[in-house]
């Protein structure tokens, strides 16, 4: 295993912050984080099933805010997946993070390995998500963007709505999205700021170069990216997301 994969799962098992000796990370490359990312997520696969993705830095305001140009993927394990609002315990993260991202959940008869000329064929429900982000490095803004993705790309928790099934896919870049802190509104978006359309994410996504072992299964939702900034909680903050057509939701950190 490598030696950053070691330093990662140790970190989260502990919850403490994420420190990789400079040597190690230096020369990383993309493919490098993914291969420790996919590491780490067999590690933890031996005792928890994975059911969530969230791509990162699909939007400006995410890609200016974190000064990553391109898309990043992580994985969310299914017992950090809630449907509904949702009380989240604040101790349980290092620095969480919140964010307001249009969701969709693959299909009971979806397959990785088969091509889908017609992407609703594959989708059985859109949803609204407050996407959890959870910051374990001591200053992410110093860290290199391989080093990211090799820790899931700051991925946690996704708490979404129950969605909707008959919804017109191209519909998606018209759909206006909110998120509140304690009921005030501290941001807001399209679906268009999404790769100009949540369908290019979703793309992006379904063409993605998957180990077979850690590939997208039936079932499984993937959060396509953030309409708003990504804005740090406090405890007690309760947070709500409520995006046209697929319903609000409420996350209140206690």
């Amino acid at each position: 295993m490598h030696a950053i994969s070691k330093i990662i799962i140790n970190s989260i098992e502990n919850n403490k912050k994420i420190i990789i000796p400079k040597y190690l990370k230096d020369k990383l490359t993309i493919s490098e984080g993914y291969y420790i990312q996919n590491e780490i997520n067999n590690f933890f696969s031996i005792n928890n099933i994975f059911k969530g993705w969230k791509i990162g830095c699909t939007t400006p305001v995410m890609q200016k805010y974190l000064g990553i140009p391109n898309p990043c993927l992580g994985k969310v394990m299914a017992k950090n997946l809630f449907e509904g609002d949702t009380k989240l315990k604040f101790e349980n993260f290092s620095n969480p993070g919140v964010e307001c991202e249009i969701a969709v959940i693959l299909s009971d008869e979806y397959d990785y390995k088969k091509k889908y000329d017609n992407l609703e064929d594959l989708i059985s429900k859109v949803v609204s998500s407050i996407e959890v982000v959870d910051d374990r490095w001591p200053n992410y803004k110093e860290e290199n963007t391989p080093l990211l993705i090799a820790d899931n790309f700051f991925s946690s928790t996704i708490v979404h709505s129950i969605g909707v099934e008959k919804l017109d896919l191209n519909s998606l870049k018209n759909l206006k999205g909110k998120m509140k802190v304690n009921n005030k509104i501290i941001g807001n978006g399209e679906g268009k700021d999404i790769l100009e359309d949540p369908l290019n994410a979703l793309k992006w996504f379904l063409e993605f170069n998957f180990e077979q072992n850690n590939a997208p299964q039936s079932g499984d939702l993937i959060s396509l990216g953030s309409l708003v900034k990504t804005y740090w909680v406090s405890k007690n903050d309760t947070i709500t997301v409520d995006i046209e057509e697929l319903g609000k939701i409420e996350a209140k950190f206690i």
